[in-house]
């Protein structure tokens, strides 16, 4: 069965003529003739029938119509997601990111990525979630790209987009909540609460960080996000050293910054990774170009 006979059987449903519909598949008459045949053949059921000068469809043939339409309707969606692929202005992005950047970094280059029209007919699911699980989708293929730390991982590549500059959240009444300004040495011995457990970025982002100055971090709780860090903060429970977030507004808690000297070298690299192996679609490529442009 090939679709040169289903394409004839359709056309020959539709006018019911041997010569019409030879003339319109721009096929000679046999030729038309020979291919529903063979068609017949291997279904082993007739599909038209003569009664006097005229050629009916038979019970079979208007049966067997909604299928081969179907299998037509198919395959032209088949093609148009093929040109979509194909396409760098339109098709879908699976884009993967840190909770910690979704209040800032994602919306901004959102909005200027959107700024060129050309982008217009672009889309993107969300994924919002920890290094590790994100990784572990970003090589399943569930995400084309992730925006998070390096994963030193020879599988993947990518190319870094900005720092991440780390705070310092402490309660309203802390004893170093007068201050602006901390060294990491200031809070080494306090009770940490910490996003995600070891699986997260940031705890082992720190723990480095820890080592610089000989100490570890204290870690009086884990978390799963955000909201729940800055409540246990305000309850006194601990302090928090981390990335910024809307959620640390609104009273009962105090920033800091560190200071100056060493701002930059606790801020963490944030990059831009995607499967070295992977065939990426026109409309991801054009994504990721952006963002690397965009690099500060």
């Amino acid at each position: 069965m090939t679709l040169q006979q289903l394409k004839c059987f359709l056309v020959m449903v539709e006018v019911l003529h041997y010569t019409k519909a030879a003339n319109q598949l721009y096929i000679s008459q046999p030729t038309l003739s020979y291919a529903l045949s063979e068609l017949e053949k291997e279904l082993g059921v007739p599909l038209f029938e003569k009664k006097g000068n005229r050629t009916c469809i038979t019970k079979y043939g208007e049966s067997f119509t909604p299928y081969v339409k179907q299998i037509f309707s198919t395959l032209e969606d088949a093609t148009a997601r093929l040109y979509e692929m194909l396409d760098a202005s339109c098709g879908k992005i699976n884009l993967g990111y840190m909770y910690s950047i979704s209040f800032d970094y994602v919306p901004r280059m959102l909005e200027k990525f959107y700024a060129d029209e050309g982008n217009s007919r672009i889309t993107f699911d969300f994924f919002q979630g920890l290094h590790s699980v994100m990784i572990e989708k970003l090589k399943s293929a569930n995400l084309d790209l992730i925006l998070t730390a390096d994963p030193n991982d020879k599988t993947i590549i990518g190319a870094p987009v900005f720092h991440q500059e780390l705070f310092v959240i402490v309660p309203e009444n802390h004893r170093l909540a007068r201050q602006d300004e901390v060294s990491l040495s200031d809070v080494k011995d306090e009770p940490l609460i910490s996003i995600g457990g070891k699986a997260s970025n940031i705890r082992n982002h720190l723990a480095k960080c820890y080592e610089r100055i000989g100490s570890k971090p204290i870690i009086a709780g884990e978390v799963a996000e955000c909201i729940a860090m800055s409540a246990l903060v305000r309850a006194n429970l601990g302090i928090a050293v981390t990335p910024l977030s809307p959620t640390f507004e609104g009273g009962r808690l105090k920033v800091l910054r560190f200071c100056e000297k060493e701002r930059d070298a606790l801020a963490r690299k944030i990059y831009l990774l995607w499967l070295k192996d992977r065939q990426l679609e026109p409309a991801v490529k054009r994504f990721r170009d952006f963002i690397i442009s965009q690099t500060v």
